[in-house]
């Protein structure tokens, strides 16, 4: 009998607890996941990998990532509770959900296939409403007119850039002109409208697209002038460097000017000296220093490919510092090297 009690017992459990699950689901699906999310912490959608001062660990945080700029991040880690902040610099990576075209726009820009490329990030900045992703999918755009050479689309990305993020990390892909190269006609008239605008950044913009033209040369001179004062150091320091093509263009260069160069490029950001360190490796190679024209441009072609056709130039010029040192092997590993990486540009195709 106690065992029949027992039994009885238990099936009468068993029919309530398959009573309250029943009930339990009874309620829309809508409004149990209403009541679970306000009882729960912010569902972690995102990570952010930390390494702060002093330490060799890192530290990785799930959370929400509510901004990302160049001088600090910002998450949450559970609903209703306040934000926190951390310096940048000690931001190692970040981990998120892509959009599914963010996603496909970065793989087509690895694969070199830009048309493509361009239409799949243009439609993730449509669809993307986390502002700072927004700035990522732009910097991926204005890689994409660099490699293509659209200045007037890489510079109005990379102002709308800047115009979100005053202190972007990416200001390095600052579509400027460091190599002699013709400018389309829509790239000058866009420069022209850079120069009336009151940002310093899209006037050196347009600077640099039109201070070896023929009709307004002048005038972007005048104004590259006086953005070598600018109170941006970003802006400064890159005007400085775009004065050294004049100098290269008249031939007024010596080793005492070189070197005042090379000072000034290592006062720079390491991200702002890729055009800058052509400049300096044209400017040894012009008087015949082969070694330090091989280092400079190796610096750009190595350490800075924002700029994928300046990098396959610096390359290629590099290759022939290295036959002038009587270096053929290394100059042919460069060029294999060069056409590995940059097929698409004109200095890769050259490098075969």
């Amino acid at each position: 009998m106690r065992n029949e009690e027992r039994g009885t017992e238990n099936e009468k459990r068993n029919r309530r607890i398959a009573t309250i699950v029943r009930s339990s689901f009874s309620v829309p699906r809508s409004s149990f996941f209403v009541l679970w999310l306000l009882a729960s912490p912010l569902a972690a959608q995102d990570q952010v990998v930390l390494q702060t001062e002093g330490t060799s660990s890192r530290l990785t945080m799930p959370c929400q990532i509510v901004d990302y700029t160049g001088e600090r991040i910002t998450v949450q880690f559970k609903s209703g509770a306040a934000q926190k902040t951390y310096p940048a610099e000690q931001v190692i990576e970040v981990r998120t959900a892509w959009l599914e075209p963010h996603e496909l726009g970065r793989k087509l820009l690895s694969e070199r296939k830009l048309d493509e490329a361009t239409r799949a990030l243009q439609a993730a900045l449509v669809a993307e409403k986390r502002d700072w992703v927004r700035r990522e999918i732009l910097a991926l755009l204005i890689r994409c007119g660099l490699r293509t050479g659209d200045r007037a689309s890489a510079g109005t990305r990379f102002l709308q850039l800047l115009k979100s993020d005053p202190t972007t990390r990416q200001f390095g892909l600052i579509p400027l002109v460091w190599a002699a190269e013709s400018v389309s006609g829509s790239a000058k008239s866009q420069a022209r409208e850079w120069l009336k605008q009151d940002s310093d950044a899209a006037r050196l913009l347009g600077v640099s697209l039109l201070l070896a033209d023929a009709a307004v040369g002048d005038t972007a001179t005048q104004e590259l002038q006086a953005l070598q004062r600018s109170t941006d150091e970003r802006v400064r320091q890159l005007a400085q460097a775009q004065s050294w093509r004049l100098k290269l263009r008249a031939l007024e260069i010596g080793d005492l000017e070189l070197n005042r160069w090379d000072a000034r490029i290592h006062e720079m950001p390491a991200k702002l000296r890729g055009g800058p360190s052509y400049l300096l490796g044209r400017g040894w190679a012009m008087r015949r220093e082969h070694d330090r024209a091989a280092t400079a441009l190796l610096w750009t072609t190595l350490m800075d490919d924002g700029d994928a056709r300046l990098a396959a130039r610096a390359g290629v010029e590099a290759a022939e510092s290295l036959k002038r040192l009587g270096q053929p092997d290394d100059a042919r590993r460069l060029l294999q090297d060069i056409a590995a990486r940059f097929p698409d540009t004109e200095f890769g195709e050259a490098a075969k």
